[in-house]
């Protein structure tokens, strides 16, 4: 039997984390979405591809690992990203003369022809979503994200608490039983 108070203290619990939680990925999910219909399927250019080669056009001689740290994405995603520009011909991997284990990311031609096309269709979209807000909102929006994401960058996050039960046996039981 479920406590009331604990069943309201949990409701209220999950009611405030997906408060700005799920509009975050709701605003992240509706951008991606946008990409992929506009962008991704006339271009040929995927958006982890998109987001490894403008991380590239911004910093020319950036390494795998430094987008990875920078864009919150996993290193082999990045190295698959990075797989696909190269063999679209839109970037080129060589190493750092001064450290032979990292490997510098530069841009083609191509890639910044191409990276110039989609950054004008995603300055269209952006500032669009953004015109509700004014410069000083925009500004202030952008310096809490950064200092949320500096924070979970050189943080981590918490470990979560245990699951109350072994949720996979149980689901995986209901499964098993029809």
């Amino acid at each position: 039997m479920t406590n009331i108070d604990d069943s309201a203290s949990t409701q209220q619990h999950l009611t405030s984390e997906r408060l700005l939680g799920q509009r975050i990925h709701a605003f992240s999910n509706m951008i991606s979405g946008h990409f992929f219909r506009r962008t991704e399927q006339p271009f040929g250019v995927s958006l982890p591809e998109w987001r490894v080669l403008r991380s590239v056009l911004l910093q020319p001689g950036v390494s795998q690992g430094e987008i990875a740290l920078s864009q919150g994405l996993n290193v082999m995603n990045v190295s698959r990203a990075v797989a696909g520009l190269k063999k679209k011909g839109l970037v080129e991997a060589n190493p750092d003369p001064e450290d032979r284990r990292r490997t510098m990311l530069t841009s083609t031609k191509a890639g910044q022809e191409i990276g110039s096309d989609i950054n004008a269709r995603e300055r269209i979209v952006y500032d669009h979503v953004f015109a509700i807000l004014s410069k000083d909102e925009v500004s202030q929006l952008s310096e809490l994200l950064d200092r949320v994401n500096v924070e979970m960058r050189d943080n981590g996050l918490p470990d979560p608490p245990p699951p109350s039960q072994d949720w996979a046996a149980v689901l995986q039981a209901k499964l098993n039983n029809g």
